[in-house]
């Protein structure tokens, strides 16, 4: 039995199988195209935008539907970023003027982009680079035909053990087979934490190692109410886990059916109930718990 200690950014309580994901990465080589190719270049980046932003607008409305605001308006900032003028030119200038690829071009501006982010004092700000590098993916996976791991269907419990997910991943998670995920970075303001929380999905971040100390068919236990994950644990540990879980949902269960009533003490007396809230995600859940 191992423990380790990272963030815990969604809380409850995770026991399964793990599902190691390796690192999905794409090497775009700098490629030049001849003068004559620059209009079909353009031409395929343009569709690629336009497809991508068409499928990321059906997957929010759906979100919308559904009463998942959260997630929805991640999905938002992502198609305001596709649409954002600025971006596409400097894509078409790196096709059109400097005569790399499609695929070059995003990559490079993108790349651009993302530095700017990792840069930035704020942390909440900095952590966007994830959701720049999620719009550069699934750009290129449209220019190369590349087919992204599909996490939506699974077909026996698993918890996933990733070097980090990219918000658009987590959003699409099999809410019935996905029991938790941990993953090597991440922090508490990133976009895919709020989507686990979001979502019920318990989640501890920024373990650093986790890849490499857990091996596919581990049993882990993923405590995100104290950010540790418990690499093969013994019977008591997971009866213990199992026994605090229940005793957090039973908690849940009856501060629900309080949060409706008059914020009131015993004597009548009217207190106002606020939350203290640190970024914009965090007022729909203040709200839905009476606030």
């Amino acid at each position: 039995m191992e423990i380790k200690k990272g963030i815990g950014v969604s809380p409850g309580v995770a026991i399964s199988t793990a599902l190691v994901l390796d690192a999905d990465s794409l090497v775009i080589p700098r490629r030049k195209i001849t003068a004559d190719r620059a209009d079909a270049e353009l031409e395929r980046f343009r569709q690629a935008l336009d497809q991508t932003i068409l499928e990321l607008s059906g997957q929010r409305d759906e979100l919308l539907a559904n009463q998942r605001k959260e997630i929805a308006g991640i999905l938002d900032f992502h198609i305001g970023v596709l649409k954002d003028n600025s971006l596409i030119d400097q894509v078409n200038a790196e096709i059109r003027d400097r005569f790399g690829t499609a695929e070059y071009a995003v990559n490079s501006v993108m790349r651009n982009y993302a530095s700017v982010f990792s840069k930035m004092a704020d942390s909440y700000l900095a952590e966007r680079v994830k959701d720049i590098q999620d719009i550069e993916r699934q750009l290129l996976n449209r220019l190369t035909g590349h087919r992204r791991l599909d996490f939506s269907h699974f077909d026996t419990d698993v918890v996933i053990i990733a070097h980090d997910l990219l918000p658009s991943q987590a959003a699409s998670l099999d809410r019935l087979h996905v029991k938790g995920f941990a993953t090597d970075a991440g922090g508490r303001t990133s976009h895919t934490a709020i989507v686990a929380r979001a979502m019920g999905i318990p989640a501890v971040v920024g373990l650093t190692d986790i890849t490499h100390e857990v091996s596919a068919g581990d049993l882990i236990v993923i405590d995100g109410n104290h950010g540790v994950v418990i690499i093969n644990p013994d019977e008591q540990v997971i009866a213990e886990h199992r026994k605090a879980e229940v005793h957090r949902l039973e908690l849940e269960t009856e501060r629900a059916l309080l949060q409706e009533l008059p914020a009131q003490t015993l004597d009548g007396h009217l207190i106002s109930l606020m939350a203290n809230i640190e970024f914009p995600a965090e007022v729909d859940e203040a709200l839905r718990r009476g606030a």
